[in-house]
């Protein structure tokens, strides 16, 4: 006869068993989770200054605001086109060639709910179970987790200061195998800011062709480059063109994170497959949003590079005498990811520091400032700063951490 709790431990046994392969496989997003932790401090009223989300400070241009509102007061608030409104996708064809050289037709542009879900879309697309992604790390973790969703295999390509985070020809040889299908390739770099110029993807893009290998080409930072003129992979030639998938929005550029907007532009075979798993997903999505991103396109305010390269530079500066060591400056993206691995293994405080997480930990414990583990982007002897803060906060975290370095080390 059976008691409570052999039926508890069989039902519980019954529910596990529910679930998804894929699903069990999802671990949720750890820079989300984090920053879901420093908000609840927030919140408490704690006196945190928070580096770790890649959120610019400033906001979506005034021109996206008032067209916006006068889409609401219009009522253009019914379903769109699940490709996104045609005006949108023209504008986007028309940015892509001026900017970017790239000749696209609206057709093979699909607006997203978000850089995140035209990421997905294409993994979703492109997959079949076992076929393997080219992910160079340090990356966002993203990149892993949605390749696992899709039922592919994710290689990690690990990469590091000696080649300034940046991925060669001759590592890329060494991690293919008959299985690979995709290369990531993400340019600046979430989270080290690397800037690929256009002879080093030149090398890449040989061997990328020469394997028969798709890109997706995730450039939703392209237009925060510090120095010289940004190269979209997809450019370098007409085997790119046909192999790729590119992957950009709104959030990082023009400070819209919470509109939503993203797309991808990709030959029109994988357009119309990328269409037609959307339309039947979120279907359409934010006519708002959509109406706000056209105005948005022509409207970068170059100011914001200016600035956030003084912030850069100013960060770099302040914490050249503590242990953070810099050793690559970025090219683009707003991060620096500094080597931490003369602390590891020493005491802070009183406190042992055996990890980046525990050194993270202890900063935001004692001078309340929070940074990123390395680790969360396959870089356990790393951590991740982001400067998209105003210049008040840059200052004050940058003494912060002089200060917990200085005193807790003594």
């Amino acid at each position: 006869m059976l008691n409570c709790m052999d039926i508890g431990v069989k039902n519980s046994q019954r529910i596990i068993m529910l679930f998804s392969k894929r699903i069990l496989k999802l671990s949720e997003s750890p820079t989300l989770q984090l920053n879901n932790k420093i908000n609840g401090l927030l919140q408490k009223g704690e006196d945190v200054i928070n580096l770790t989300v890649g959120e610019p400070d400033y906001v979506e241009p005034i021109e996206s605001s008032y067209s916006a509102i006068k889409a609401i007061c219009d009522h253009f608030t019914h379903y769109t086109n699940s490709s996104g409104i045609i005006s949108l996708r023209e504008s986007i064809c028309a940015k892509l060639l001026k900017e970017n050289n790239l000749a696209y037709t609206p057709d093979q542009i699909v607006v997203s709910a978000g850089g995140k879900q035209a990421l997905f879309n294409a993994f979703f697309v492109l997959l079949n179970g076992g076929e393997e992604v080219l992910i160079p790390t340090p990356a966002w973790p993203t990149y892993k987790q949605q390749v696992l969703l899709c039922g592919g295999t994710p290689v990690l390509i690990p990469l590091d200061e000696s080649s300034e985070f940046k991925l060669t020809k001759e590592t890329l040889k060494a991690f293919i195998t008959p299985r690979s299908k995709i290369l990531v390739l993400n340019s600046p770099s979430n989270p080290t800011g690397a800037t690929y110029s256009e002879e080093e993807l030149d090398d890449l893009v040989s061997i990328v062709e020469e394997n028969g290998l798709y890109v997706i080409s995730d450039e939703i930072y392209e237009r925060l480059v510090y120095s010289g003129t940004y190269s979209s992979p997809v450019g370098i030639n007409d085997y790119m063109k046909k192999h790729s998938v590119l992957v950009n929005g709104f959030s990082k550029a023009f400070g819209m994170t919470g509109w939503r907007i993203g797309y991808t532009a990709a030959p029109l075979d994988i357009s119309i497959k990328i269409a037609a798993f959307q339309s039947q997903t979120t279907a359409s999505i934010s006519s708002i949003s959509q109406v706000a991103a056209k105005y948005a396109i022509n409207n970068f305010d170059k100011e914001h590079l200016i600035e956030l390269k003084e912030k850069r530079n100013y960060l770099i500066h302040q914490l050249a005498d503590t242990p953070l060591k810099i050793d690559v400056e970025p090219g683009g993206a707003f991060y620096l990811f500094p080597r931490v691995d003369s602390v590891l293994g020493n005491s802070i405080y009183g406190e042992s520091i055996d990890s980046v997480e525990a050194l993270c930990a202890s900063l935001l414990e004692r001078e309340h400032v929070a940074i990123t583990p390395g680790s969360f982007f396959d870089a356990p002897n790393n951590v991740r700063i982001s400067y998209a803060k105003s210049m008040q906060e840059i200052c004050d975290a940058a003494q912060r951490i002089k200060k917990y370095f200085k005193e807790g080390m003594k």
